[in-house]
């Protein structure tokens, strides 16, 4: 197999050395005659000298406390997904109803499916709506998608339910918040709709209301003070609760522009939550490394687009601080870059890196959800349009398979350069007779390999065990992934069943070898670790 990038030049990137001549006199040809023959001699003479050198391997130590408590824990829903509310403009073309689909979706599960995006403001419910209507298009100042009214129906709620259900997920649904009375209060008379069709049809579901509400004035001509949305969002939690739905969750207030150098995002969040009786369950808000319409390949592996992210939590969490509530937080809509995503970048192999560090930093920093933009549709789907799944579902699905909601500590001076690991307790599903065990995941963005070394885990021990999966690509723009250098790529089983995944077993007394440009998850048995034993 091949560990290294693909160059991908194009043919005529190069002239054939063949093609050259040299003019001038004779004498002058033989003078450069003689000196290419000397300097092929001498490069002979080099290469059989160089050939004996062995370049050696970095290693990377990490170190862990066998002793210590659980760092976090997250949502059994930790890794989520989004279906954004757009694709409910074409409820035709959405295949919720097909198996293939809902299988692919049943893998991921649990987790929560948030019916969410811009076009959830534009959302009307009408439930005895025959046809789907939709008003002239009209095109968003801000990303040019459509930003026009549109309804949907009873039956477009109950297909996409019945999704939820069929899949073993959680349905979020946003609500819309732009449907404002005279005096500029919300009105609530749809939502109350929505609210009583699903009560009477027996869905369970969670809420949300708006999408980037400190962005409205840019989007929409319309601006929401965060006063005047903890208003609505007090109001709603009083609805849900009368209707019963008591013990659904209420989350927002869904802002974007956190980290920005005005600080929009977080003082948006901060007034919020000031200003709402604590009803919100959790705190929620967008996050994008970079612009689709900008974004280049070489973004995708460099350690400042990742660094992005800690800088981020770190400020939101402030402002959080400082609003005197203690609510946790989730990423809720999130992905490589805004916009759609990066045409041929967001939905290959590449972005896989950015993707399992955000959920690998988001569980250290105690985040409790991160919802990923999106499970299907855009340039940064998890699913293509063929129903294909995507490198990044495949990520998905390992991250599934083998970490738990048990969040531990591993610990480097730099876990922010071009190698990056994360520890959790493994899943339940991966045990080995019930025996608790240490999952480490993460990657290795770096052109050459390297060894990791965890000394207080890598220890020569009968009963120490390490099941190794490699996940790499013919090239960073693959469509597809590989596990642990086989030839073909992963598929799905005809039946649309999961295929084995086989580990490489590795001596637990060595380093572990990153190959370059790979991800990995170590499952390491048999290393007694209090906090996994609890």
């Amino acid at each position: 197999m091949s560990y290294f990038v693909s160059n991908e030049w194009g043919k005529g990137r190069y002239q054939e050395l063949s093609d050259s001549r040299v003019h001038g006199d004779p004498a002058v040809r033989s003078i450069l005659c003689c000196a290419a023959l000397g300097l092929c001699s001498t490069l002979l003479v080099l290469s059989l000298w160089s050939s004996n050198i062995q370049v050696p391997i970095r290693v990377y130590v990490f170190h862990f406390d066998r002793q210590q408590p659980v760092l976090h824990v997250v949502s059994d829903k930790f890794l989520s997904f989004g279906l954004d509310t757009s694709l409910l403009r074409r409820m035709n073309e959405l295949p919720i109803g097909q198996q293939k689909f809902i299988d692919l979706a049943r893998h991921l599960s649990p987790a929560y499916v948030r019916i969410g995006g811009t076009s959830a403001d534009c959302l009307t419910f009408v439930q005895d709506q025959m046809e789907q209507n939709s008003c002239k298009k009209i095109l968003s100042p801000v990303d040019g998608q459509d930003i026009s009214n549109f309804t949907i129906s009873g039956a477009d709620l109950l297909a996409l339910y019945d999704f939820t259900v069929k899949s073993e997920l959680r349905m979020i649904f946003d609500l819309n918040v732009l449907l404002r009375n005279p005096d500029g209060s919300w009105n609530d008379s749809n939502a109350q709709e929505i609210i009583a069709f699903t009560k009477n049809q027996g869905m369970t579901l969670d809420w949300q209301l708006g999408n980037e509400p400190n962005s409205f004035k840019h989007v929409f001509s319309i601006t929401i003070p965060a006063t005047e949305l903890a208003k609505d969002y007090d109001h709603l939690r009083q609805l849900l609760n009368e209707a019963g739905y008591v013990d659904s969750i209420l989350v927002g207030p869904e802002a974007n522009h956190v980290g920005d150098s005005d600080e929009m995002g977080e003082l948006y969040i901060k007034t919020f939550l000031s200003s709402q009786k604590n009803t919100v369950n959790y705190v929620t808000w967008h996050q994008y490394y970079l612009n689709g319409r900008e974004a280049k390949m070489s973004d995708f592996v460099a350690p400042s687009t990742f660094n992005w992210l800690p800088a981020q939590i770190n400020s939101t969490k402030q402002f959080i601080a400082e609003s005197g509530k203690d609510v946790s937080m989730w990423l809720s809509e999130t992905s490589t870059a805004f916009g759609g995503g990066a045409p041929g970048l967001s939905d290959r192999f590449i972005a896989g890196f950015l993707w399992l560090d955000k959920l690998g930093y988001s569980a250290s920093a105690g985040l409790d959800v991160v919802t990923r933009q999106s499970l299907f549709g855009g340039n940064y789907a998890m699913i293509s349009p063929n129903l294909a799944p995507n490198p990044d579902w495949w990520v998905s699905v390992f991250y599934k398979q083998f970490v738990s909601e048990k969040v531990l500590k591993l610990s480097r001076l730099n876990n922010f350069g071009y190698v990056r690991l994360y520890a959790h307790c493994t899943s339940k599903n991966a045990l080995i007779s019930r025996v608790p065990a240490i999952t480490v995941y993460g990657m290795n963005m770096d052109r050459t390999a390297v060894f990791i070394h965890i000394p207080e885990l890598f220890v020569q021990n009968s009963k120490t065990m390490i099941s190794y999966y490699s996940l790499s690509a013919d090239h960073l723009l693959s469509s597809e992934i590989k596990l642990n250098g086989e030839t073909e790529a992963l598929k799905l089983q005809p039946n649309g069943d999961l295929p084995p995944f086989r580990p490489v077993i590795l001596d637990s007394a060595n380093p572990v070898l990153l190959p370059p440009y790979s991800m990995a998850f170590m499952i390491i048995h048999g290393t007694n670790v209090s906090a996994c034993s609890a």
